[in-house]
């Protein structure tokens, strides 16, 4: 819809109401200027008329009525220079037969009977008669007035005086021509009247346009001048505390929305805020990023163009169709399987009126992934402790029942005893050392300090030479001398014992370990490499786990505890290092400890 100009409205307006005015006021003035002039030329026909009347009535009453149309021409021709007007006054007289004997312009034998005349009809009955019509005598239309003259036995002698309507069309004329100059002359006036009202009008109005297009904005420090009609000057005063209030407001609200942002964007649970219709409100970043979604594209959409787990839309329908509180745990399926604690609470308006539903996401991915280890290893340490136990349970019975006479079979029977006391032994004290290392604040109380690799490494393939000599491994260590690093130096040996003593026993007799230390850049990288029986791909990432075992009856025959690798790798992380493998069925494995060569954990 095209807008109009408020100040070419009021202009146009004030225009028309003006030239309609002038028009109105001209049609009726030159209306009573034509009556007047009109009632003042019957009026002054009447007066000559009159004056017409007196010799006329005397050569009448002297028997003399020839010579009335010598008076009526000597009148007419009298009349007509007193006037000034351009045709002369014309005088009629007219006998109670009708019959013309005098008249200004033509001989009274040529006129036709004038009885039948209005005018004249209505003089023979007493009184003054007037008309306006045409003359078929001279061709011309007249205005008469006749009076009444004489009367006697006959009748009415009548005296009709009249002029030509075209002198009164003139002089009418020239009465319009001065109304419409004064009316142009006015309108003129009025129109600059009106532009100069309509400027005073439309200029701050314009100008307050501008400011509310400002306002709009949001450019609020912008003030309005108040001067001018006292409603506009009223009019900006308003505009102007609007603004400052809603300065005031828009910048509340922005502070609440802004800490509001702050709470939802550092909040660790997923916020989702739904309307009755199922369009989204609000989502924060936790909440966007676990659904897969940009944050802005996601408010104003249907929720079900933007969430596309089938089990958290039931979720959200039941929580809106129910105004109580609800609670659930959804499992979300993909390359890793994710858990999600959901909760729905209804959201209200001021009047308390139910307008939505917000839902709470929790990622207990990693909750869930601890109470599964931490069911593994209640399971895996009562299944390890219980097998030695159980062992040695079985043969004190044994040696109780009788056995115990029998020497031989005593002593084998307490040398089992003994490997599985040592067993559990082992078992105990692992668990004893991954617990100190846990414990974090502890175990980095533990000194670092600066030392060789080599020595370390040594060390620690002393250790295991004995069981390598039974396999008939050969240990070779390439170090340089000069490789020193910040570390707890029997820590770190202890975690190459576990990896070393782990490549003799999944090596075959005869095979080679290799143990080497490298610098690599600003870190330590410590290898174990050996050309075993290797690892499959789909143990690797649990390999580090506590009791896990990639060959359960391999592993207890060769007598391990299941701790080594977590033992390893929580020495790594004192260290702030890291650990990696690599490993090929048939082809061997690899270790590498990555530990900074100066470490600030110390």
């Amino acid at each position: 819809m095209s807008r109009k100009s408020l100040v070419r409205s009021l202009l146009l307006s004030y225009l028309w109401i003006t030239l309609i005015a002038v028009i109105l006021i001209g049609l009726y003035g030159a209306y009573m200027v034509r009556h007047v002039y009109l009632d003042r030329t019957a009026e002054d026909l009447d007066a000559r008329a009159k004056l017409c009347r007196r010799p006329i009535v005397a050569l009448l009453d002297a028997g003399k009525p020839g010579e009335v149309d010598a008076v009526c021409k000597e009148w007419g021709r009298a009349t007509g220079s007193e006037s000034g007007m351009a045709s002369q006054t014309r005088v009629t007289v007219i006998l109670p037969s009708g019959r013309v004997i005098g008249d200004t312009m033509e001989e009274p034998r040529r006129m036709d009977n004038h009885g039948d005349r209005p005018e004249v009809i209505e003089a023979m009955s007493g009184s003054v008669g007037t008309a306006i019509r045409f003359s078929a005598t001279v061709k011309k239309e007249f205005m008469y007035v006749a009076i009444p003259a004489k009367k006697d036995d006959q009748g009415v002698t009548v005296v009709r005086t009249s002029v030509p309507v075209t002198e009164i069309n003139q002089a009418v004329r020239a009465i319009y021509l001065r109304i419409v100059i004064a009316g142009l002359i006015v309108t003129g006036l009025l129109a600059a009247v009106s532009i100069w009202l309509s400027t005073r009008i439309g200029t701050p109005l314009r100008v307050m346009g501008a400011g509310a297009e400002r306002f709009a904005q949001g450019r609020f420090e912008h003030r309005l001048p108040a001067s001018g009609f006292e409603e506009i000057s009223a009019l900006g005063e308003g505009m102007n505390r609007m603004a400052e209030q809603l300065n005031e407001r828009i910048g509340t609200i922005r502070r609440q929305r802004s800490e509001l942002e702050a709470i939802l964007s550092s909040m660790s649970e997923g916020v989702l805020a739904i309307d009755n219709q199922g369009t989204i409100l609000s989502v924060n970043r936790t909440c966007a990023d676990l659904l897969g979604t940009d944050r802005e594209q996601a408010r104003r959409q249907p929720v079900h163009e933007v969430v596309r787990i089938h089990s958290l839309l039931e979720f959200i329908e039941s929580s809106l169709s129910n105004p109580a509180p609800m609670q659930a745990d959804i499992r979300i399926r993909g390359k890793e399987d994710q858990w999600l604690s959901l909760s729905g609470t209804a959201l209200h308006d001021a009047d308390e009126q139910k307008m939505g539903v917000l839902i709470v996401l929790h990622d207990v991915t990693r909750l869930r992934r601890l109470e599964n280890v931490r069911r593994d290893f209640v399971a895996n340490v009562s299944h390890e402790l219980k097998t030695p136990i159980t062992s040695i349970k079985g043969f004190v019975e044994t040696m109780l029942d009788g056995a115990l006479s029998d020497k031989e079979n005593a002593e084998r029977f307490l040398q089992i005893i003994s490997r599985q006391v040592n067993r559990l032994d082992a078992i105990i004290e692992d668990l004893l050392t991954l617990s100190r290392l846990e414990k974090g604040p502890e175990a980095k109380a533990s000194r670092l300090e600066l030392g060789p690799v080599r020595d370390v490494l040594l060390a620690a393939v002393e250790m295991c030479e004995s069981k390598a000599a039974e396999k008939e491994i050969e240990i070779k260590v390439e170090c340089a001398s000069d490789l020193v690093i910040t570390m707890n130096g029997p820590l770190l040996e202890q975690a190459v014992v576990n990896l070393v003593d782990n490549a003799i026993k999944y090596s075959e007799p005869g095979g080679g370990i290799m143990v080497t230390a490298t610098r690599e850049g600003d870190r330590a990288a410590i290898c174990v490499r050996d050309w075993g029986c290797g690892i499959e791909p789909m143990h690797v990432p649990r390999l580090f786990e506590r009791f896990y075992r990639v060959d359960k009856a391999r592993s207890r025959e060769l007598g391990g505890t299941g701790l080594g690798l977590a033992i390893v790798k929580h020495i790594v992380l004192v260290h702030a290092g890291t650990i990696d493998v690599e490993s090929e069925v048939g082809e061997g494995s690899k270790f590498s400890i990555l530990i900074p060569l100066t470490n600030e954990a110390d």
